[in-house]
C-alpha cells in the first residue's frame, strides 16, 4: 500500500490530535478517512499526537496505513479479542474474599460490636425494599468496616484483570514490526509513569520544547510504547519501557495537544470520541446516563485544559515581542449525541457498534468540512487576566 503523500511548501504543518477512548477510536477512522479525501487535508498530517485508542490510529496512520486497512484492525478485536482474563487474578480475589469472611464470623461470634454497628445501619432501611439488605451491607462496609476492602485488594497478588500480549502481537502484525515505520511524520505517543504519576510522552522529534522531563526522545516508537498508552489501569498491566512501567496516558492528557505544538504545527485538527455537553439541567433519567457523563466529562476536561492553555498561548504570541508563535486551533470534530456512544461502547468491540462509529465519524467529519471549518478561540470569559503573560 502506497504511503499517504505529505508534501512540503504552500501550507503550514498540519498537527492531528486523536484522544483516547477504547472501542471509539473507530470513529477517528471515519474521521480521519474523510479529512484526508477533502483537497485542503489530502497531504495528510505532519505531526501526530495520540493517547490509547488514539495513539493505535496515530501509529497506523505514521505507518502509512489507509483507513480500510485500520478499520481492519479494529473489526478484527471484535473478531478476535486480543485479550485474556488472568485466572490469577480471579483465585487471589476468592482466596483473599474466603480468607476475610472466616475472619470476619469469628470477629461476630466473639464481639457484639459488629452486630451493633450493622443494626445501627439496618435502622436507616426501615421501610424494606428489594435492595434493602444489600444496601446495609454495603452501607456497613463503606462507613464501618473500610479497612476490610482494603485488605481484600492486599490479598490479590496479579495488579491487573486481563493480560494484553495478544493485542501486543495483534499491533505488531499491524505495523509490520516492533517499530513503528513513520517517514517524515513527527509522531507523539503519550503514556502515563505508574509510580511517579507523571507524563511521558515519547516523541520522534527533539526540539527547544521537548524537554524532560515529560518529554522522552526516541529514534523511533515502539509498539511497547503504544501497548503502555492503551493499557487501562487495573484492567491491563503496565508496560515497561525503558525505566518506566507505565500506564494509559488518558488518565492526565487524553487529548494531547502540547506534543504538536512542541514539534512544530502550525495548525491543529483535533478528534475528540466524547458527545457535546449536555444542555439537560434536570436529573439524569438513569445510572447509565449519569456513568457516561461521568466519564465524558472527565476526559473533556483534558482537552479544556489543554484547549485553554493554547489559546491564551495564542494571545500571548499576538502581542508584539510575544515569545510564542501563533498556533491555529480548528474546533474539535467530535460525534453527535447518539445512543451507539454509550458508557459501555468504550469497551464495546461489537463488529456491528464498531461500523456505526466509524460512519459517525464519516458524517462529522463531512459536517465540519461542510461548515468550514471554523478556527476556535478563546470566549473572553474564558481569558485569564488580560494583565498577565501567562495562566495562572
Amino acid at each position: 500500500m502506497a504511503r499517504l503523500s505529505i508534501a512540503r511548501g504552500g501550507r503550514g504543518k498540519l498537527g492531528l490530535v486523536l484522544s483516547g477512548g477504547g472501542a471509539r477510536g473507530a470513529f477517528q477512522v471515519g474521521a480521519y478517512e474523510r479529512l484526508i479525501e477533502n483537497p485542503r487535508f489530502e497531504r495528510g498530517p505532519d505531526v501526530l499526537s495520540g493517547t490509547s485508542a488514539g495513539a493505535i490510529n496515530a501509529a497506523l496512520i505514521a505507518a502509512g496505513k489507509s483507513p480500510r486497512e485500520m478499520m481492519e484492525f479494529w473489526h478484527g478485536l471484535s473478531a478476535d479479542p486480543p485479550v485474556v482474563a488472568s485466572a490469577q487474578f480471579f483465585e487471589d480475589a476468592i482466596s483473599s474474599f474466603v480468607r476475610l469472611s472466616f475472619r470476619e464470623m469469628g470477629n461476630w461470634l466473639t464481639s457484639f460490636d459488629p452486630a451493633r454497628r450493622f443494626l445501627h445501619h439496618a435502622s436507616h432501611h426501615l421501610a424494606l425494599r428489594p435492595g434493602s439488605l444489600l444496601a446495609i451491607w454495603v452501607e456497613y462496609l463503606l462507613a464501618s468496616r473500610f479497612e476490610l476492602v482494603s485488605r481484600l485488594l492486599e490479598g490479590i497478588g496479579e495488579t491487573f484483570v486481563a493480560d494484553t500480549a495478544m493485542l501486543r502481537t495483534r499491533l505488531i502484525d499491524a505495523i509490520g514490526g516492533e517499530e513503528v515505520p513513520e517517514d517524515d511524520v513527527r509522531l507523539a505517543i503519550n503514556t502515563m509513569d505508574a509510580h511517579s504519576g507523571r507524563v511521558v510522552r515519547f516523541v520522534t522529534m527533539n526540539t527547544p520544547h521537548t524537554r524532560s522531563p515529560d518529554y522522552e526522545i526516541v529514534d523511533a516508537i515502539t509498539v511497547d510504547m503504544v501497548l503502555a498508552s492503551a493499557s487501562i489501569p487495573l484492567l491491563f498491566p503496565a508496560v515497561q519501557v525503558g525505566s518506566h512501567h507505565l500506564w494509559d496516558g488518558g488518565l492526565l492528557v487524553n487529548t494531547p495537544l502540547a506534543p504538536v505544538v512542541a514539534m512544530g504545527a502550525d495548525e491543529i485538527v483535533t478528534v475528540l470520541v466524547t458527545e457535546p455537553p449536555d444542555p439537560s439541567t434536570g436529573p439524569f433519567p438513569h445510572f447509565g446516563r449519569a456513568v457516561e457523563r461521568a466519564v465524558d466529562s472527565f476526559l473533556e476536561n483534558a482537552y479544556n485544559i489543554d484547549r485553554k492553555l493554547l489559546l491564551e498561548r495564542n494571545r500571548v504570541a499576538r502581542i508584539d515581542g510575544g515569545p510564542y508563535r501563533d498556533v491555529k486551533l480548528w474546533d474539535v470534530i467530535r460525534p453527535a449525541r447518539d445512543d451507539i456512544f454509550t458508557p459501555g461502547s468504550y469497551l464495546y468491540f461489537e463488529h456491528g457498534v464498531l461500523q456505526a462509529m466509524y460512519e459517525q465519524g464519516q458524517e462529522a467529519a463531512a459536517a465540519w468540512l461542510a461548515a468550514g471549518p471554523c478556527e476556535d478561540e478563546l470566549d473572553p470569559r474564558e481569558s485569564w487576566d488580560a494583565g498577565s503573560t501567562r495562566p495562572a
